[in-house]
């Protein structure tokens, strides 16, 4: 009897055993399929949550930039790019570009920190303005020396090339983020002069006495028969423009004149050839200018570009709005120094006469 209960037990005891190897197998297999489906989660959901890089980033926008150029090419958005052109003319094309698409009526950008800088702070939740940011890179290459007094390669005793280490300065950009005026608050910013000031028939003469000076033709100012307001002579190299117009006109048709010069001459090799693309050019030259120096430019119109541009492959597009930034940018420039000069010239006589007036009283 005794016997029969100790085998009960043991089998009792084994099938025990057995029971809580089989549940332990079947968790671990519940286990394996649990983290196998978490891998399999992650494995899918890993390629569409990865961050892209720095050179993907740069692409994708460089493409964006790209397709966006034919969207500015009618009348409407390209007088409003080229008004955006006048207000960042410092900033490269692209950027330029980038501006005008994601920010149409921006003013005034800058980055975080130089908000900051001047005691404005970015709104909570505002969006920044994608830009291209330089951001080069230096890096060493070896290269075979030279004897600087005889410029031959430098030997070793073996024969071979001697070699030296140089540093060279790699050109990258990355995407940054600027922000416009609008989308910030705190202190007034101090006036930017830009525009003519004081009585505008003398502010006006000021300028054009600048753009003489700066005008890189000679400057003829005679009364000319028809319609036209003035011309670019390619053969002789000089501007005529119709004496018998107001000063104001005067101005503009000098200001898209000297477009023409600075653009067309004979002596450019790389000068477009057919008349509608020079006009468009001088046209826009004038139109960013006028804006910047705050001349009126109501009767400006761009209706024919959308007809101009037609059928045009965007790098020639790209290239020609490169030269209408390039000539509208030196113009502003040089002309800005030669007024500023000016003016600070007129001080020192304005502060004596005041004094003068000051004794006399």
């Amino acid at each position: 009897m005794v016997e029969i209960i100790k085998e009960n037990i043991t089998v009792f005891k084994i099938s025990i055993f057995f029971r809580k190897k089989i549940s332990s197998l079947q968790k671990y297999s519940i286990l394996k399929e649990n983290i196998q489906g978490g891998i399999n989660f992650m494995k899918n959901n890993t390629t569409d949550t990865k961050k892209p890089s720095r050179q993907e980033k740069v692409q994708a926008l460089s493409e964006d930039l790209e397709k966006s150029i034919h969207e500015f090419m009618n009348g409407e958005k390209y007088m409003a790019f080229l008004s955006s052109m006048s207000k960042f003319h410092t900033y490269s094309l692209n950027n330029q570009l980038l501006i005008a698409r994601q920010r149409p009526g921006a003013t005034c950008c800058a980055s975080y920190t130089t908000w900051n800088r001047l005691n404005r702070q970015v709104r909570k939740g505002e969006s920044g303005i994608k830009i291209f940011c330089p951001a080069p890179y230096k890096s060493t290459v070896l290269r075979d020396a030279k004897d600087p007094a005889t410029g031959k390669p430098c030997l070793l005793p073996d024969g071979s090339h001697k070699k030296e280490a140089v540093e060279r300065i790699i050109p990258y950009f990355k995407v940054g983020h600027i922000f416009d005026i609008s989308q910030t608050d705190g202190e007034a910013l101090p006036e930017i002069a830009n525009e003519l000031t004081g009585d505008l028939d003398s502010s006006q003469k000021e300028l054009k006495d600048a753009l003489l000076k700066i005008c890189p033709v000679p400057v003829t100012f005679q009364p000319i028969k028809g319609e036209a307001h003035g011309f670019y002579r390619r053969d002789t190299k000089e501007i005529v423009v119709d004496s018998t117009l107001s000063e104001k006109q005067s101005l503009k048709t000098l200001i898209h004149e000297m477009g023409h010069a600075m653009l067309h001459s004979t002596d450019i090799p790389d000068a477009p050839g057919d008349v509608s693309t020079r006009e468009v050019q001088a046209e826009s030259v004038a139109y960013v200018v006028c804006k910047y120096f705050g001349l009126d430019t109501s009767d400006y119109s761009f209706g024919y570009i959308a007809g101009w541009s037609s059928g045009r492959e965007t790098k020639e597009l790209k290239a020609s709005l490169e030269t209408i930034r390039e000539a509208s940018n030196s113009m502003i420039d040089q002309a800005s120094a030669v007024l500023e000069k000016a003016r600070a010239a007129k001080q020192p006589l304005e502060q004596t006469a005041k004094a003068v007036q000051g004794r006399c009283m």
